[in-house]
């Protein structure tokens, strides 16, 4: 490294390398019952039928669902 160069801090570092975090796209039940007007019991329901069908999957974040369409395996490629 070179004298002209000032180390980074953790903070610095860290900030990097959010930058280019992966992003999860997706919708909570919360967020998809306000969209479509319905109470979040009834969403949520809708969502189980449609994951069981395999059309929508989830990701845990914490206690946070987040839900997505299901990509079909031609769109993987």
């Amino acid at each position: 490294m070179a004298r002209d160069e000032e180390k980074k801090s953790l903070d610095e570092i860290i900030e990097e390398a959010l930058k280019d975090a992966p992003k999860f796209e997706g919708y909570t039940i919360k967020e998809l019952a306000e969209i479509t007007d319905t109470p979040w019991p009834t969403t949520r329901w809708h969502l189980e039928l449609l994951e069981a069908r395999g059309v929508v999957e989830h990701l845990e974040i914490g206690r946070a669902k987040l839900y997505y369409l299901k990509k079909k395996k031609d769109e993987e490629k």
